[in-house]
């Protein structure tokens, strides 16, 4: 680096002293040239003498001070240069290695690939549920558990790989110099293993699970944002699988890949023509046998691939910020059977994702009811447990919402481990029993669970529909357990609108 200072010097200074001579020779020629003329040599030079000696030493001193200053602003550029190459190859938090130090050696681990054959494998891993740490102990917290997870990760790799912060709870290993693809599995085993032991933060202990993604290297990928985005689907696949374990990157996962962004673009244009979506209805009779709502269901059929599931339609419009686009879709489509039959209640679906992006999801609703002339209490917005997981202030949104006029249900009651703790914090209006309590193919085992969730949803005054209704045994068993309302194909498949209207039409017949 002194060096590097000392080159930089002695090119400006070179200048300088070039100058200084010149001016010295050239005052010292018009000294000759005015004496020369009027006195001898001797005279010439005791004139020149006096006056070339000080100049000389004068310029001599003033380079030499120039020279040391010159060095010591270039060794502090050198210094700060480093310091600010280290920054932009470090995360400032983790100390971890950057994105761009990542790319730049992912680049050259490419090329030895292709020049040598030498494999390496590219992983990425991020912590599951992450979120609700900084929503629980805050960001402080947070950010000390993120630190010890990225000295865990190093602690599991060797000198020659590298492990970055890709942004957030996301981190990328590079692992080189592979002898067995079966050195990747290991590792990956490492990393769920060590990050899923608990965190010492402050006095807390905190334990988190980790899912991993991983692509080794093969002669299909030519660039390195390919590895990333390959690692990326991996570790999508393994949330996906139920987290807190890993997956490898396959032609498979590929073709699911290139599905999903053709997906993501039709998708979008569907909900801004209109072509190809839908909403069906799924018929809920009272305990009585009368009709007493309908859910509305989303539905996509692609011009090419066919019907796709709402559930996978959903997860894509969610990620690549359509949601809300696609709610106000099925809002709009359910407020028209809403005011065709003011008698009826009609369920909607609200995703995690729209309470995240708006902070008054109550006012929106308000404002699309009051454009669609419809009476809130005609509409009744089902969510799961997944919203108090994933957004926080989700019970001041929802008491919002009944305080707007809406109605709420807590969908798929049971299908998670802590739907009684939400039960007591949240008020809703409606429990959803999910289909798995009324499938048990024990009779008295079914009806005394089913029996236990109804009375206590009762206890809380809560209304209770049973789900996934299809044989004359699973209604019996509902019905004798004390639900207030059914639901399932017994009834009816989710149907389009004109058919919804002969159904309805139907059971006011029959009802009279």
């Amino acid at each position: 680096m002194k060096n590097m200072g000392l080159n930089h010097s002695r090119k400006l200074l070179a200048p300088t002293v070039s100058s200084a001579i010149a001016i010295i020779a050239v005052t010292n020629y018009c000294i000759f040239r005015i004496l020369g003329t009027h006195g001898s040599t001797e005279q010439m030079f005791a004139a020149i003498w006096p006056m070339a000696v000080p100049a000389t030493v004068t310029v001599i001193l003033v380079m030499s001070t120039l020279y040391h200053m010159l060095e010591e602003a270039f060794d502090e550029l050198e210094q700060r240069r480093a310091e600010l190459l280290t920054k932009a190859q470090r995360d400032s938090l983790t100390g971890a290695a950057s994105r761009e130090l990542f790319n730049e050696r992912l680049s050259q681990a490419l090329a030895r690939f292709h020049r040598t054959k030498e494999k390496f494998a590219v992983i990425m891993l991020d912590l599951d549920h992450f979120k609700r740490v900084n929503d629980l102990h805050g960001h402080q917290s947070g950010d000390e558990l993120l630190k010890k997870a990225a000295e865990r990760l190093q602690s599991q790799i060797r000198a020659t790989d590298t492990v970055a912060r890709f942004g957030g709870d996301e981190f990328l290993i590079l692992q080189t110099d592979l002898a067995r693809p079966s050195e990747v599995r290991r590792l990956c085993e490492r990393i769920c293993t060590e990050l899923q032991n608990p965190y010492e933060i402050g006095s807390m202990q905190l334990r988190l699970a980790t899912s991993v993604g991983a692509v080794v290297a093969n002669k299909k990928m030519e660039k390195p944002e390919d590895y990333v985005r390959a690692a990326d689907t991996a570790l999508y696949e393994a949330k996906r699988s139920g987290r807190s374990c890993f997956r490898f990157y396959s032609d498979e996962l590929d073709q699911q890949l290139r599905r999903r962004d053709q997906l993501e673009r039709d998708l979008r244009q569907a909900l801004e023509t209109g072509l190809g979506v839908a909403v069906h209805y799924q018929p809920q009779i009272g305990a009585t046998g009368r009709l007493t709502g309908v859910e509305a269901l989303f539905r996509w059929s692609h011009p090419q691939l066919g019907d796709v599931p709402a559930s996978e339609a959903i997860e894509i419009a969610e990620e690549c910020e359509l949601i809300d686009l696609l709610g106000d879709f099925v809002f709009r489509e359910a407020a028209a059977i809403a005011r065709q039959h003011p008698s009826l209640s009609v369920a909607v679906n609200l995703s995690p994702a729209q309470f995240s992006r708006s902070d008054n999801i109550a006012g929106k609703m308000r404002d699309l009811a009051r454009k669609e002339r419809i009476e809130p209490s005609q509409i009744e917005f089902e969510i799961t447990e997944r919203l108090f997981m994933e957004s926080s202030g989700s019970d001041s949104q929802i008491q919002n919402l009944r305080n707007s006029g809406f109605r709420v249900a807590l969908d798929d009651f049971g299908t998670g481990y802590s739907s009684l703790s939400y039960l007591r914090r949240f008020k809703v209006d409606r429990l959803k029993l999910d289909k798995s309590f009324i499938a048990n193919a024990d009779l008295h085992e079914n009806i005394a669970v089913v029996r236990a969730a109804v009375g206590l949803a009762h206890l809380l005054g809560l209304e209770v529909i049973a789900e996934g209704i299809e044989t004359e045994l699973q209604e019996a068993v509902a019905l004798e357990s004390g639900c207030d309302v059914l639901q399932g194909h017994r009834y009816g498949l989710p149907m389009a609108a004109d058919r919804l209207e002969a159904f309805i039409s139907e059971e006011l017949r029959r009802a009279a």
